[in-house]
């Protein structure tokens, strides 16, 4: 507070010498002492903090730059300078800077947008963060309440069309089926498997040369639509490892199964792309075989 209050003083005080009045008159109005540039709190310091601050935004100009470089050298010399003076004046300015703009959402918005277009993550970044420090503060829990009920104030639908629309781009399905993976025990170069069959199919594939490293979601485990796919290679080729499923006395033919995985990949853009099924590992070898030479004539 002792710092807002100073840089209102500073401001009134500035104004009346700028229009005119004298040392004495100003200091008589504020009841302050006259004093010298080196006595804080006087009216000669307060009138060479403004000649100071005119001077700064004239060094500014010339030289934009000014202040980033010396607070490079002062942090190369000082490491922890900037972490001291963070925590000493950032609540204090970010108060300040909060109570000037409150109501401008305009300009907000838009300063969010430029450091969105700096660092595509720093909403993500910033929102992290604050959800640690509530978890630790045990606010978390409370906000997110406060948080729905806000929203469904403003729009009592706003809840029901995001979670439909969560569901529709990831399925409780996929989660469920990813939240298992996680617990198998089928590991290969940092990927999980749902088998050790498809473990093995893996390493055949990256011994071949045909998959350089596995990444979840884009070579393995590729989503479409509602489903996964369990490989997708080089971005010309799907290979799916399923075998027939028995379904009470009906059971799944691998015609059967090509045709529904055909289908959905030409429901999703994917109609001139080529499928491998494997139905069993020991066929995985010489169905492997046929990728090669399929993507090069691609």
């Amino acid at each position: 507070m002792q710092d807002k209050n100073h840089i209102r003083i500073r401001e009134e005080v500035g104004a009346l010498l700028s229009r005119g009045y004298s040392v004495e008159e100003v200091a008589k109005r504020f009841s302050l002492p006259i004093g010298t540039r080196f006595q804080k709190g006087t009216i000669k310091w307060y009138r060479y903090c403004m000649v100071a601050k005119q001077n700064q935004k004239k060094a500014i100009e010339k030289d934009p730059k000014l202040y980033s470089k010396a607070g490079k050298i002062a942090q190369q010399k000082h490491p922890y300078l900037g972490e001291k003076l963070g925590k000493k004046y950032g609540p204090i300015q970010g108060k300040i800077n909060a109570e000037r703009l409150r109501g401008n959402s305009e300009y907000f918005s838009k300063m969010a947008k430029r450091l969105q277009e700096i660092n595509p993550d720093h909403s993500r970044i910033n929102m992290k963060k604050a959800h640690e420090t509530m978890k630790v503060k045990g606010t978390f829990n409370e906000h997110q309440r406060q948080a729905a009920l806000r929203c469904k104030e403003k729009n009592p639908n706003q809840l029901k069309e995001m979670s439909h629309k969560a569901h529709n781009l990831y399925p409780l399905a996929l989660l469920a089926l990813e939240s298992h993976r996680k617990n198998y025990p089928y590991e290969f170069m940092g990927c999980l498997f749902d088998s050790n069959e498809e473990r093995i199919i893996c390493k055949k594939l990256v011994e071949k040369g045909l998959i350089g490293k596995p990444v979840e979601k884009e070579n393995v485990h590729f989503q479409i639509g509602k489903c996964h796919v369990d490989f997708f290679i080089q971005n010309k080729l799907f290979l799916e490892f399923h075998p027939p499923i028995k379904r009470g006395k009906k059971r799944e033919t691998e015609e059967g199964y090509y045709s529904i995985r055909r289908i959905l990949l030409n429901k999703n853009g994917f109609e001139c792309y080529p499928l491998i099924v494997i139905n069993h590992l020991k066929e995985a070898d010489e169905k492997i075989k046929q990728i090669e030479p399929i993507i090069h004539s691609l």
